[in-house]
């Protein structure tokens, strides 16, 4: 296990604001790492995505 991992393991257990936080704050990156790299995985272009139309749910 890395000290990094060590050091927010021991942190959430002495910290309950920080584990809230820190949970809710990972699980928004990875969300939005996810969205951004969906288009690639799929092999959209920079150019492609540009040109397409994207409409809101109604």
């Amino acid at each position: 296990m890395s000290d990094l991992r060590l050091y927010i393991d021991s942190r959430k257990k002495t910290d309950p604001e920080f584990s809230e936080n820190f949970d809710k704050g990972y699980q928004d990156f990875k969300l939005g790492a996810m969205l951004r790299q969906s288009p690639e995985k799929a092999g959209l272009t920079q150019k492609l995505r540009a040109t397409t139309t994207w409409r809101k749910a109604t």
